[in-house]
């Protein structure tokens, strides 16, 4: 026995308290009675479909759960730096699975940062060194650059959605081909200025390496609320946005377990396993945080 029995008892309540005519949505119905994630976009819940992951994280002693009709299994409890975690890490040797690890944080990073920083600097241009002021727009439209960004953002969604739902064979073509034709002529036509399109685009592809897919969307509408913070009040909302987002994530508990470990509370020998993949050698302890039983995992 791993698991921690207080958390399978916890998880085992929550199941036999689920008094519904049916699971339609199999697993992600069974996930808004367990975790009552409500209206928090982040996941609390981490899906996966590939064996070697589940059993992975039943040795470190979270608990799997595995619903009918659904091909996933469900992973708890599961912090933000879970779902950052990728499987082709371990499949790599440890020195190309760091770097791999740490392409995907910036991904990450630029996903969430990018464009809310760089909407600080056009509000204020007198933050950025003489050598940067490229980075700016060089022209201005006639529609706020607020309203540029929140609109270019819906329009990849829209080209997002739009990818889904046509034909597999044309999916791609058409969201590259509609992506490249719709941000020229909004250029030219001077609805955006390039800048705009540029970084929008990066930071699209950021969320893109997020392993996660839930978390990316999390990720997103997190990155809108500081965007419109920093539309609307500059420096001064950038850092209101960035200290709501921190606080909210820091509050935020999947079945007992903190979001943000092992940042807060802090423990620097599960941070340096997030930062650098260790070596399979090196795993001599299971995770704390999920309190197992049996702490060790080898000699």
């Amino acid at each position: 026995d791993v698991a921690n029995p207080d958390l399978v008892k916890i998880i085992k309540q929550e199941l036999n308290n689920i008094d519904v005519d049916g699971i339609t949505m199999a697993d992600k119905t069974v996930e808004e009675f367990v975790v009552k994630q409500s209206y928090n976009p982040f996941p609390l819940i981490r899906y996966t479909e590939r064996p070697d992951v589940a059993a992975n994280h039943l040795l470190e002693g979270h608990v799997l759960v595995l619903v009918d009709t659904s091909p996933s299994a469900m992973i708890t409890p599961t912090t933000y730096f879970h779902h950052l975690q990728h499987a082709e890490e371990f499949r790599q040797n440890p020195a190309v699975g760091t770097f791999l690890r740490w392409v995907r944080f910036l991904g990450v990073l630029f996903s969430l940062f990018l464009l809310p920083f760089w909407l600080v600097f056009v509000f204020d241009p007198t933050l950025l060194p003489e050598n940067l002021a490229f980075i700016g727009p060089t022209k201005m439209t006639h529609l706020p650059i607020l309203l540029q960004v929140l609109m270019a953002e819906i329009g990849l969604e829209f080209l997002r959605m739009a990818a889904i739902h046509t034909p597999t064979p044309l999916s791609s073509a058409a969201g590259l081909i509609s992506a490249i034709l719709i941000g020229q002529i909004a250029i030219d036509v001077g609805l955006f200025v390039p800048e705009v399109i540029l970084y929008v685009a990066v930071s699209m592809i950021g969320a893109y390496a997020t392993p996660s897919y839930e978390l990316g969307l999390g990720n997103k509408v997190g990155k809108l609320f500081v965007i419109i913070l920093t539309g609307l009040f500059h420096e001064m909302g950038f850092v209101i946005g960035m200290t709501i987002l921190i606080l909210f994530l820091t509050s935020i508990k999947s079945l007992q377990t903190p979001y943000l470990w092992p940042f807060l509370p802090f423990d620097w020998g599960a941070l340096t396993k997030i930062l650098l993949r260790p070596t399979m050698s090196s795993l001599k302890v299971r995770p704390s945080i999920v309190k197992p039983q049996n702490v060790r995992r080898q000699k």
